[in-house]
């Protein structure tokens, strides 16, 4: 069966989804920090808790290597109870 989904090209940020939306934005930026920077350097993390956008957050890394690296390391990690589901960032 065929996927509608949009083929997104290998860049420098990664999507993050599914993450546990009880945990304050200044700890779970410092825990995303801490599992995404032992896979290269880490630019920046936007994690927003607004109603719309909470549960998920932007990683920017410097390189593709790094985020690939990332990308693939850390699907499905179980972070905070919850398992990560990760993607490049349209953005």
């Amino acid at each position: 069966m065929a996927s509608n989904a949009p083929v997104i090209d290998p860049n420098q940020t990664i999507y993050v989804r599914n993450l546990n939306e009880k945990i304050n934005k200044i700890e779970l930026k410092r825990s995303l920090y801490c599992l995404f920077s032992a896979y290269g350097k880490v630019i920046s993390i936007v994690a927003s808790k607004t109603h719309r956008d909470r549960g998920q957050a932007f990683i920017a890394f410097s390189d593709i290597v790094a985020a690939t690296a990332a990308l693939r390391g850390l699907q499905g990690f179980n972070f905070y109870s919850a398992p990560m589901v990760c993607s490049n960032s349209l953005c």
